[in-house]
């Protein structure tokens, strides 16, 4: 059964523009490294507010519970977890299982085609239409 693994990052001081870049591009390895993800995002709060300090989040799924943990117990993920840990970075991860009872709105199909998908960078909207 699937399971999404979401993890909240709170650095005790805001990242360099150097450790922004490295923190990306070690994530971005992941899908061609690692391998045993079937989704991997990475983001930064768009609205600055009611975040308590967490600063980046982690958005991952795997195929089930034995899966994730071969990702953790995986050299670039393990890289990942001790350059966050040097950081004195407090982390809150937060694991379950995609099911009837928790995937309340299914993902629209044709998803897979989207900017953010292909991380194409999407447009703003024309303001004239609005």
């Amino acid at each position: 059964m699937t399971v999404q693994h979401v993890v909240l990052f709170n650095f005790p001081r805001p990242l360099s523009a150097e450790d922004e870049a490295a923190m990306r591009e070690m994530v971005a390895t992941w899908p061609s490294e690692i391998g045993l993800m079937s989704k991997c995002r990475l983001g930064t709060d768009v609205t600055g507010t009611r975040t308590r300090g967490y600063s980046h989040l982690l958005y991952t799924e795997f195929a089930d519970v034995d899966t994730l943990n071969r990702y953790r117990a995986h050299p670039a993920h393990v890289r990942f977890s001790d350059w966050v840990n040097e950081r004195d970075c407090t982390v809150l991860a937060f694991d379950y299982h995609l099911d009837q009872g928790t995937v309340l709105m299914p993902e629209p199909e044709g998803l897979k085609g989207a900017p953010e998908a292909s991380g194409q960078a999407q447009s703003e909207p024309d303001p004239a239409r609005r």
